[in-house]
C-alpha cells in the first residue's frame, strides 16, 4: 500500500460502519436510533440501528414533512423487521443463539445536498445466524421544493441509454472486470440484471455532489461473491445524452 491507500484503510478501520456519516450541511441533521430487544432471560436478542433526518428550524415545509414520514418509516421497518421475527422464533424454538440478530442500515454516503436535491446512499447489513452478515442497501433522492422522492426516470432518458453508459463505465473504471468476471460481456450481464419489464426500478442509484449519477451493485449481484461490489460513476460529460435537463447544477 502507498501512503494514500494506508490512510484510506485507517479511515475505514476508525469509522463505526453501523452509524451514519454526518450531514454535509448545517441545515440538515441526521441522528441514529438504536432499538434493542431482550428475551425473557434479559439476553440481547435483536438490535437495529436506523437514521432520522430532519431540517433545522423547519417543521412545516414539504421537505420537512417528507423527512418526518421517511424517518417514521425507518422506525417502523426496524421494529417490524423479519430479522427480529426470526430471532424470536429461534429462541422460542429452544435455540441458544451465540450471537444476537441485527438489522443495521445507516446513511453511509451523502451525495448532492442543496436547495434542489438531497441524495444519499445507505449501506447496511443484517445478521440472522450463519458465517457472515447479509449486506443490504438503499438509496434516496428527494426533490426539496416538492418534498417527494425522485424516480430515476426523472433523471435519465431511458433504460437502454443507461445500460450503455453503465457498460462503458465498467470498461473504464473496472478494466479487468469484463474479462475476469463477465465472460459473456458486461452488457449481457446488465441486460439480465435489469430486465425490460422492470424499466428503471431495478437500479440502485444516487446523485453525487457534482451531479454525476452513481450506480451501485452489491456483492453477488452481477457475479461471484469474491468479486465484491461495484460502484459506477457516470458523469454528465461522459454521457451527455443520458441526462435530462431537470435539476441542473447552479
Amino acid at each position: 500500500l502507498d501512503v494514500g491507500d494506508d490512510l484510506v484503510v485507517q479511515d475505514r478501520a476508525a469509522r463505526d460502519w453501523s452509524r451514519s456519516v454526518e450531514s454535509p450541511v448545517s441545515w440538515l441533521t441526521v441522528e441514529d436510533h438504536v432499538l434493542t430487544v431482550y428475551d425473557t432471560n434479559e439476553v440481547k436478542a435483536y438490535r437495529a440501528v436506523y437514521p432520522e433526518i430532519a431540517l433545522v428550524d423547519d417543521d412545516s415545509s414539504p421537505l420537512a414533512k417528507a423527512f418526518r414520514e421517511w424517518s417514521a418509516e425507518q422506525s417502523m421497518s426496524a421494529w417490524h423487521s423479519s430479522i427480529r421475527t426470526l430471532s424470536e422464533e429461534a429462541r422460542r424454538g429452544g435455540y441458544d443463539l451465540p450471537f444476537y440478530y441485527s438489522d443495521i442500515t445507516p446513511i453511509s454516503r451523502w451525495g448532492r445536498v442543496d436547495e434542489q436535491l438531497i441524495s444519499f446512499f445507505m449501506e447496511g447489513s443484517s445478521y440472522a445466524g450463519g458465517f457472515h452478515d447479509i449486506p443490504h442497501i438503499s438509496a434516496y433522492t428527494f426533490d426539496c421544493a416538492r418534498g417527494r422522492q425522485i424516480a430515476l426516470d426523472e433523471i435519465v432518458t431511458d433504460r437502454t441509454a443507461l445500460i450503455d453508459a453503465v457498460a462503458a463505465a465498467f470498461c473504464t473504471q473496472y478494466p479487468n472486470a469484463p474479462q475476469e468476471d463477465f465472460p459473456r460481456g458486461i452488457r449481457e450481464a446488465l441486460l439480465m440484471q435489469h430486465p425490460a419489464d422492470q424499466g428503471l426500478t431495478s437500479f440502485y442509484w444516487y446523485i453525487a455532489a457534482d451531479g454525476s449519477l452513481i450506480i451501485y451493485y452489491p456483492v453477488s449481484t452481477l457475479t461471484s461473491y469474491a468479486a465484491g461490489s461495484f460502484t459506477l460513476t457516470i458523469t454528465r460529460d461522459d454521457a451527455p445524452q443520458l441526462f435530462k435537463d431537470a435539476y441542473p447544477l447552479r
